[in-house]
């Protein structure tokens, strides 16, 4: 059974500003208990939920194991793959990491895709922390994405999609993720989380 496929183009209805960069308030999530787990090398303050900065060494807490959202962004998706540690919470992987790549390429890809997209430098971790994010990389590069994603029912399980990401989100995977029967969203983004990837993100979160 191919996964269904959706596109939403509107945004979000509430905004605010933080460092120069525009993020999204969704009042009507704040029922729900969520953690979201940022892209590589990016910060949790990026994206307006409460989530773990995997990438400067935070522990995993135990008020942030239990959600009813994991929200993965690109590595941050392999990253709840392999430790998220309840399986009936709902899954939502925004552009993950759907093939598995070897670490250089991989790193092209992002040099490409940070000048490529303009990505200000406030949304990155400081660099005292690249070392040890980039050893985090490497290994979550190994985990494959169907596989580690078969012990969730598919039924709790969603991909957003920017349609204009060709660094690692591309069109294969997407046909891959449908071919296995995962729910698809596509929007007008790239890679990096924007208003429309979090327009998406709130849908899902408000049902």
């Amino acid at each position: 059974m191919e996964g269904k496929t959706e596109s939403y183009h509107q945004k979000s209805p509430r905004w605010r500003v933080y460092q120069g960069l525009e993020i999204v308030m969704n009042t009507e999530t704040k029922k729900n208990k969520i953690t979201l787990f940022p892209g590589g090398f990016q910060k949790v303050k990026n994206y307006g939920y409460p989530g773990l900065d995997i990438w400067t060494g935070d522990d995993f807490p135990d008020d942030l194991k239990y959600p009813d959202f994991f929200i993965g962004h690109s590595a941050g998706a392999s990253f709840v793959l392999r430790y998220a540690a309840k399986r009936t919470s709902q899954y939502i992987f925004v552009n993950p990491l759907v093939k598995r790549k070897g670490i250089f390429f991989l790193f092209s890809r992002w040099i490409k895709y940070a000048f490529q997209e303009g990505l200000p430098t406030e949304k990155f971790i400081p660099l005292k922390y690249w070392p040890g994010a980039l050893i985090k990389v490497i290994n979550l590069s190994r985990i494959d994405f169907l596989s580690a994603a078969k012990d969730i029912p598919k039924e709790n399980i969603t991909v957003i999609r920017g349609k204009n990401d060709n660094f690692f989100c591309d069109e294969e995977a997407a046909r891959i993720i449908q071919e296995n029967g995962i729910r698809l969203i596509e929007v007008a983004a790239g890679h990096d989380w924007n208003e429309n990837i979090e327009e998406a993100v709130a849908r899902i979160i408000r049902g």
